[in-house]
């Protein structure tokens, strides 16, 4: 049973510790008293993104692969909580290396299962996608529809789902699914395979035009990175929902244009213009969450809306010298 309330001395394993999402649970489960173990092979983390929680004598560092089972079988040792945040990330790059994203989601995924069944651990939390609900037309996407992704990423992303929910009916171990819709925030990079927002923010501090792929009016549920660790929290905290999933998103879409809209505003960079171009490969029309469970069954509820939490994140950049 997942029922993990006081973290106080409570023994967490971050995989992909070093990235956007691992890094900022990280911290939060540090100032709440955990003893986090933190693994990361650094192909998509950075080390600067742990710089304040290498500074806490309450986590350490390895830098491991997921595919390495050897390894996983010995650190998972007296491990309480495993959050699983270490994936190949990228839609559009699954779709180029669709067996190393298989390899690293579902391959390391399954070492994550084994080695903790082995060591007794007491729960799994999962980050999962809503990239698992393809394309399909009915909207908003409910945890019940019928899954049909269409990209390897999202492909291994519901295999995963799968086998957390077989774990917990044939070994009885505590899994649960969160699904991440489009999260963005402090931390996450700014490159080719990374989300609109960084990528965007990157354009207009450069004074670039945004580029949009297709007409703009696909419409997505943009999610801040303060709600998801709370997200996280709140599985950790709540009684009997084992094999469960959970959409985790803002309940608020909107179209890319419109995001562009309010970037270039809140950023104070009206002038530029927003440049089309084709669509791409794998990319999912519309996409957004109902969290009717998420907020029955953990109380979760969104603080941020896109207004918010771009103000949050630019603040962030500006003090760490990233000038608009």
């Amino acid at each position: 049973m997942i029922y993990i309330l006081d973290l106080d001395g409570i023994k967490i394993l971050v995989s992909g510790a070093a990235g956007f999402i691992g890094s900022n649970l990280t911290d939060t489960l540090l100032e709440k008293g955990a003893h986090v173990i933190g693994l990361d092979n650094l192909f998509n983390g950075r080390m600067e993104n742990l710089g304040g929680a290498l500074q806490n004598p309450n986590f350490t560092f390895h830098k491991a692969d997921i595919r390495d089972f050897g390894f996983l079988l010995e650190v998972c040792e007296d491990i309480d909580i495993i959050y699983h945040e270490a994936a190949f990330t990228s839609v559009p790059q699954s779709i180029k290396m669709p067996i190393t994203c298989n390899e690293v989601n579902v391959g390391g995924t399954l070492n994550i299962l084994n080695a903790a069944r082995i060591r007794d651990v007491e729960a799994i939390i999962f980050a999962s996608s809503s990239s698992v609900y393809g394309d399909t037309p009915t909207l908003p996407k409910r945890e019940d529809m019928n899954l049909i992704p269409i990209s390897p990423y999202g492909v291994a992303k519901l295999a995963c789902e799968k086998y957390l929910y077989a774990y917990f009916k044939v070994y009885g171990l505590n899994t649960v699914a969160l699904r991440y819709f489009n999260v963005y925030g402090p931390r996450q990079k700014d490159s080719t395979y990374s989300g609109v927002i960084p990528i965007w923010l990157g354009r207009i501090y450069r004074n670039e035009n945004p580029i949009v792929f297709g007409d703009g009016e696909q419409r997505r549920d943009f999610t801040y990175i303060k709600d998801v660790v709370d997200a996280n929290l709140l599985a950790g905290a709540t009684k009997n929902i084992s094999g469960e999933m959970f959409n985790i998103g803002a309940s608020s879409p909107i179209t890319v244009n419109k995001l562009a809209a309010i970037m270039k505003e809140v950023c104070g960079k009206e002038h530029l213009r927003v440049d089309h171009t084709d669509p791409r490969p794998g990319d999912i029309r519309d996409s957004f969450a109902d969290i009717k469970k998420a907020n029955k069954i953990l109380k979760f509820e969104p603080k941020y809306d896109i207004q918010s939490g771009l103000k949050d994140y630019i603040e962030w950049s500006k003090s760490r010298n990233y000038a608009i």
